[in-house]
């Protein structure tokens, strides 16, 4: 004697109902297309022009894998037919109500569904914040509940009309296989066709980010030509304004400091006393972000002024930074250092990509870890002497010292006991407090070499330089679990310093929170150029920056977000039902909930890149200088 769940009246058994509604599934796959057709198309445009008749057929594979995952949510019901027959339907239909509202948040902001706008969904409050209608909503809900009663009605007509005795499973198995061949593929032609296809392959959801650049290079070897070369394309020209239009109207000499691995923490009057010292002179951001806590990402908005998450797609595209041209076009001498090699990261062809060759160097190898940032000093000094002096110089350079495993001198053990830096895997098994201590007295001697850099600079060049310093993201050591950094956005991991000194700069201590996409309109308009920083950057001058704005961070390499505000954090992931919201430090707020409401205005204007102040965002550091007094 068996036991059926068939109903009375089914004219199939459920495994005869499989294949109908995976068929009936895939039919679904044109709407989804349909839907995110605009990003298509705009992403495709951003790629070279060779490349896209290789890109264009990796878009109908993703879209079937969003079809398959609909097929899959209703499995479990086939072993009860009359149940199936609508659940198939039903769990296509509401799939596609999803990515059409998906469709929506990713055209209005470049971002995925996520924890943060399913909040915003479920309260009123946010949506009226966020400038959404309760009236558009309701219409979107209403569309969605009519399409749906016609999908489900309509997909149990065709799997009651087409039972098929067929293995729906085969079908299944070359659809996954289809889709983990796109993800090869596609990853693989990025290393041909550049970033911009890693970029437009994850414009529909539910597909892994995944990267094979290392294994290309093994198998296919170093990309050796430009995938734009004889293209029409203005892939030289910044966004928004021509290099040769930004305008300074003072010219000092322009040092921009960037530490490998150095937190917030760091920059304090016991573990890097001189900064501390210069910067009672100038203006210290106590609330200053990362771009990222991956280092490719935060250089890149560091230089670009543009949100990390936007590299792929910008660097891709062949875009080059604003800066650098428009150094050359207002007379600077311009010289790029890392110590911390950038070779490996592909910085030299895309984020520097606009240096020339003879002014970009790095060190990878012939130089032993301990010693590069003093070597680095000793290039930078010499090309400052070398200078013309009726030029001004900017020089870039990016220190190494702080980064794992963390480089010092006997004269800089001042924090013990310390984790002794020996070998890397012994320091999972290191108290953190230990690997904490040996970062410390490694910012200590970066500390310590930079304020003799600074003195025998500005003796050498007799007259004091504008300086940024800063760190290109923090590190954390097990506060919340981590060691490192480019695993989290927690404060440790995306916080970091921020120093302005030199003429020019208004003295005071901030406490507005910026971010790296900062940096670049803030040194235009301590320089005296007037444009507004929304034509070529996401940031505005730090000096500007209204107390209850927001500034974004990311991991970078994964689709991990966070917005933090002055005193709200709101960490989401791409694809995720929740939203963890905190204070900045990462501490659970009780009325968390009702602070994200009453913010979800500024924090969509974050996430979109739109200054949170327009009228604030083009304030010329003159102007600022008086706001500050």
């Amino acid at each position: 004697m068996s036991l059926s769940l068939a109903l009375p009246g089914d004219r199939a058994a459920g495994p005869g109902q499989r294949f109908p509604a995976l068929l009936w599934s895939l039919l679904h796959v044109p709407i989804f297309l349909w839907l995110f057709a605009p990003g298509i198309a705009a992403a495709v445009r951003a790629t070279p022009e060779a490349f896209r008749p290789w890109l264009w057929p990796t878009f109908l594979p993703q879209a079937t894998l969003i079809a398959f995952v609909a097929w899959v949510l209703a499995l479990p019901l086939s072993l009860a037919p009359r149940a199936y027959r609508y659940a198939a339907p039903g769990a296509a239909a509401l799939v596609t109500a999803v990515v059409a509202l998906d469709a929506q948040v990713y055209g209005s902001v470049g971002f995925h569904l996520n924890g943060f706008f399913f909040r915003v969904m479920t309260q009123a409050n946010a949506l009226k914040e966020a400038g959404v209608p309760l009236r558009s909503v309701l219409v979107f809900l209403g569309a969605v509940a009519l399409f749906a009663a016609l999908d489900v009605a309509a997909g149990a007509w065709f799997i009651r009309r087409f039972p098929s005795r067929r293995r729906a499973w085969v079908l299944a198995l070359l659809l996954a296989l289809a889709s983990t061949g796109e993800r090869v593929y596609g990853a693989l032609l990025v290393h041909f066709g550049g970033p911009s296809i890693f970029a437009a392959s994850t414009v529909l959801p539910l597909q892994p980010p995944v990267r094979m650049g290392t294994i290309a290079r093994k198998v296919f070897g170093k990309r050796g030509a430009d995938p734009f070369q004889g293209s029409a394309a203005s892939k030289r020209l910044p966004a928004g304004v021509a290099p040769e239009a930004i305008r300074f109207t003072r010219a000092p000499d322009v040092l921009f400091l960037v530490t490998e691995s150095l937190p917030a923490a760091h920059l304090s009057e016991r573990t890097m006393p001189n900064l501390w010292r210069r910067g009672l002179d100038g203006a210290r951001f106590e609330r200053h972000y990362s771009g990222a806590s991956s280092t490719n990402y935060t250089l890149f908005t560091l230089m670009y002024g543009l949100q990390a998450q936007k590299l792929e797609a910008t660097v891709g595209a062949g875009r080059r930074p604003v800066l650098f041209p428009a150094l050359a076009a207002n007379g600077y001498q311009v010289k790029v250092l890392a110590a911390s090699c950038v070779d490996w990261m592909d910085l030299k062809d895309t984020v520097f990509g606009g240096v020339p060759p003879e002014d970009l160097h790095t060190w990878c190898e012939g130089v032993e870890p301990p010693d590069r940032d003093a070597t680095m000093i000793r290039v930078a000094e010499a090309f400052a002497t070398r200078a013309d002096p009726a030029k001004p110089i900017f020089l870039f350079m990016f220190f190494f010292g702080t980064h794992f495993n963390y480089f010092h001198d006997a004269e800089d053990r001042l924090d013990l006991p310390e984790w002794d830096g020996v070998d890397a895997l012994k320091a999972t098994a290191a108290p953190g407090e230990h690997v904490k201590n040996r970062s410390r007295n490694a910012a200590r001697k970066i500390d310590r070499l930079t304020d003799g850099f600074l003195a025998r600079f500005e003796a050498a060049r007799g007259k004091p330089p504008l300086v940024v310093f800063t760190g290109d993201h923090g590190e954390e050591f097990r506060e919340k679990g981590h060691i490192g950094h480019g695993s989290a956005v927690t404060s440790e991991q995306i916080h970091v310093p921020a120093l302005w000194l030199g003429p020019g700069v208004p003295k005071g201590v901030h406490g507005e929170p910026t971010s790296h996409s900062d940096v670049v309109p803030t040194l235009f308009a301590l320089l005296g150029d007037a444009h507004p920083p929304s034509l070529y950057a996401d940031g505005l001058s730090m000096f500007a920056a209204p107390p209850d704005r927001f500034v974004t961070s990311t991991v970078g390499w994964e689709p991990q977000y966070a917005v933090i505000g002055k005193e709200l954090k709101v960490v989401m992931y791409a694809g995720l039902g929740t939203a963890a919201i905190t204070d900045p430090e990462d501490r659970p707020l009780p009325d968390g909930p009702a602070r994200m409401a009453r913010s979800a205005g500024r924090i969509m204007r974050a996430l979109r890149g739109e200054a949170q102040d327009a009228a604030q965002a083009a304030v010329p550091a003159s102007d600022e200088g008086k706001r500050a007094q």
